[in-house]
């Protein structure tokens, strides 16, 4: 990987999902690479693992279709209700010296600033047919953003409750981003309980993104600290 993507990740980038194409049982989601829902490049699909939780509890592979531009993930959707798409990149460790970033651990490299390992995640609800019976709760990550209902509300507060190693998170910075604008729209930090409340200001798919550093979850001859960013795109209706 080049050493202007790797600053890029470890400054910011991420993935997330949005849609591709729905049409009755087919569901067709894109994979994006990028900032602010701008795509900027492309994930490698190597490392993704997508996974589809049904209405029913069940877990099951969808098709992951590596393109040119992005990469698909399609599934079919056999029984109506809340279908939540699932894509984790893994971890990848980043380390900053002197001269740049470089893919891998700092033992590797000299003079090394700092060395991460990234982790990245990203989650979208899809309705299919006459959907009812949403269930809030966490289905896959060590950071997930769980939401209080599957769209958003033009005009009102989206609430969102994140969760770290499956517990609520307080005090985490919550990003609302709006791809109809392409650029972030509100920041807030969640409460006590780890409930965040984002106001809604217009239509279009909107991405909330936390990223949570973890210096707990380090390697000394590798990395300083673990990095887990997680995005969940959701609807305003």
């Amino acid at each position: 990987m080049r050493e202007d993507k790797l600053s890029l990740m470890a400054r910011g980038h991420e993935i997330w999902l949005e849609n591709s194409r729905i049409e009755n049982k087919d569901v067709e989601l894109a994979i994006v690479y990028g900032h602010n829902m701008r795509q900027d490049g492309l994930g490698d699909p190597r490392r993704l693992e997508p996974f589809v939780y049904a209405p029913d509890g069940t877990r099951f592979k969808p098709a992951l279709i590596p393109g040119e531009d992005r990469h698909l993930l399609r599934f079919q959707a056999d029984i109506d209700g809340w279908y939540t798409a699932v894509v984790d990149m893994g971890s990848i460790i980043i380390s900053q010296t002197k001269e740049g970033y470089e893919l891998g651990p700092r033992y590797q490299f000299k003079d090394v600033i700092y060395a991460g390992a990234f982790h990245q995640m990203a989650k979208k609800m899809v309705p299919v047919g006459d959907p009812d019976g949403f269930k809030a709760e966490i289905v896959h990550g060590i950071l997930e953003i769980v939401p209080a209902e599957p769209f958003c509300k033009i005009g009102q507060e989206t609430k969102l409750k994140i969760y770290y190693e499956g517990d609520p998170l307080p005090s985490a910075e919550v990003k609302a981003v709006s791809k109809k604008e392409g650029r972030e729209m509100a920041t807030v930090a969640t409460d006590e309980q780890g409930w965040a409340r984002v106001p809604v200001s217009g239509n279009g798919e909107w991405m909330y993104l936390v990223r949570h550093r973890d210096p707990r979850k380090k390697a000394s001859e590798e990395f300083d600290e673990s990095v887990f960013i997680t995005t969940l795109v959701m609807e305003a209706k």
